[in-house]
């Protein structure tokens, strides 16, 4: 290659332009490259649609004007078309009688008065996504050998300009994400600690009176309670931090493909989801601390599909579920509507899991251990039914099992407030009645009954 070209060649490789990411600007320093070095007429940056069926003018530059809107579709220019699938360097003469000539020659040749073109492949992660056209006006100048090698690195400089645009988009949206994670986990940590500093309020309060006094000594149970979804919730944002800087070393390695970026993307939004499921969760369980211990929460009664609500209390329960090795199954025949309340609802089926976790399963428990969660029409009223087949209840439990601050694991950090809980819910909240059903070894059923709506 000649020393004039050479020296451009070098400049441009040089150029920090290429690699800022802006495609424009990379694509004007290389079309005014190629008119410095070779003199040619008019210049043009082609890019091929998804499917290749189309190539269109990306930047069209002839001197110093812009041609816009002009693209070549396969169907109209299939030799040419099946030239360039070659992903070779492409010389055409108006002069010369060939396939490709004859299909350019009146629609594109001579209206343009160009004498001779030469195509260079552009790729991008090794597969070609468009060609770089030099043209020749006038008297025929032949293409040599420094020609064409000058324009296919040129062509190699564009698609190197555009990985730089792809990974400056790829680091604007980790820079998104990465803020839109921050500000999720700050607003959810914002709203426990208000939720926190209002359990502790009620708890001052509590002890005015001797059996509130009592409940003010059991918070250590209810911070236990919270430290469960708490600790899924940690654990979700170290595992997208994680994730977040495994993205980031694949990108600064160079190593960042789309799909990676993708894989990534849905991680982060199953994490979040999760983050924000239990932080409500943790707020959920101070709420009702509160509510038992001082004031009635007013709830809000609305017509709901109970077969899908029910769907979605399982989805915050199943990482306790599977942290306890425990089967979470969900059985529900039919869509069943009714006008109830069904953050009530959500309360009761929760408390009625975690009770689970404390008490149904003993260390030296053998068999699979399943939990069925479900609803179904009987007659005149709706029936929402726990079961589980852990070691179930002597008399003596089933006697006092709704009865406030019961527990037999009381060292083991039981309030004895979850199954009260249930209990006022259930018929106060609800108006609906409770039925128990449980043997020693055969494990517990509790059947809820609440009247059907139309």
């Amino acid at each position: 290659m000649n020393k004039e070209l050479k020296n451009l060649l070098f400049e441009i490789s040089k150029s920090p332009v290429i690699d800022d990411g802006e495609l424009g600007s990379s694509s004007e320093l290389i079309i005014n490259y190629i008119h410095k070095g070779l003199q040619v007429s008019r210049v043009g940056i082609w890019l091929l649609n998804e499917d290749k069926q189309l190539l269109k003018s990306y930047l069209l530059k002839e001197e110093h004007n812009i041609i816009s809107n002009i693209s070549f579709e396969r169907s109209v220019f299939p030799v040419f078309f099946s030239a360039l699938d070659k992903e070779r360097n492409l010389v055409i003469h108006r002069d010369e009688a060939d396939y490709i000539n004859s299909e350019f020659l009146d629609s594109y040749l001579i209206p343009n008065d160009i004498i001779t073109i030469l195509a260079s492949p552009i790729r991008h992660h090794g597969e070609m996504v468009g060609v770089l056209i030099c043209e020749r006006k006038g008297s025929l100048k032949p293409w040599v050998h420094d020609d064409e090698v000058f324009v296919s690195a040129l062509a190699d400089c564009f698609g190197r300009a555009m990985g730089a645009k792809e990974t400056l988009t790829f680091q604007q949206k980790l820079a998104q994400v990465n803020i839109d994670l921050e500000g999720q986990v700050a607003q959810r940590t914002q709203a426990l600690n208000e939720a926190l500093g209002h359990l502790k309020a009620t708890q001052s309060t509590l002890v005015e009176s001797e059996k509130m006094a009592a409940l003010g000594n059991l918070v250590a149970g209810v911070s236990h309670e919270v430290n469960t979804p708490l600790g899924i919730a940690v654990t979700s944002v170290s595992h997208c931090i994680d994730e977040l800087n495994l993205i980031n070393k694949r990108f600064k390695d160079n190593e960042l493909a789309e799909e990676d970026f993708v894989s990534f993307l849905d991680t982060l939004s199953d994490g979040l989801h999760l983050i924000d499921r239990n932080l409500s969760r943790a707020a959920e369980l101070v709420h009702n601390f509160k509510r038992t211990a001082a004031d009635q929460l007013t709830l809000e009664k609305e017509r709901f599909n109970l077969s899908q609500y029910l769907g979605q209390i399982s989805s915050p329960l199943r990482p306790l579920t599977r942290k306890h090795n425990i089967q979470l199954d969900i059985q529900i025949s039919e869509d069943i509507f009714v006008e109830s309340y069904p953050g009530a609802i959500a309360q009761i089926f929760t408390n009625l899991v975690s009770n689970c976790f404390r008490h149904a399963y003993p260390e030296d428990f053998s068999g699979n251990k399943q939990i069925v969660l479900g609803a179904e029409r009987c007659a005149d009223e709706i029936k929402m039914f726990y079961k589980d087949n852990g070691k179930g209840l002597t008399p003596e439990v089933k006697e006092k099992i709704f009865e406030p601050f019961f527990t037999t694991a009381r060292n083991a950090g039981g309030t004895g407030l979850g199954m009260s809980i249930v209990f006022n819910l259930v018929t106060q909240t609800l108006g609906g009645r409770l039925a128990l059903n449980s043997d020693v070894g055969k494990g517990l059923e509790i059947d809820i009954f609440i009247k059907a709506t139309e």
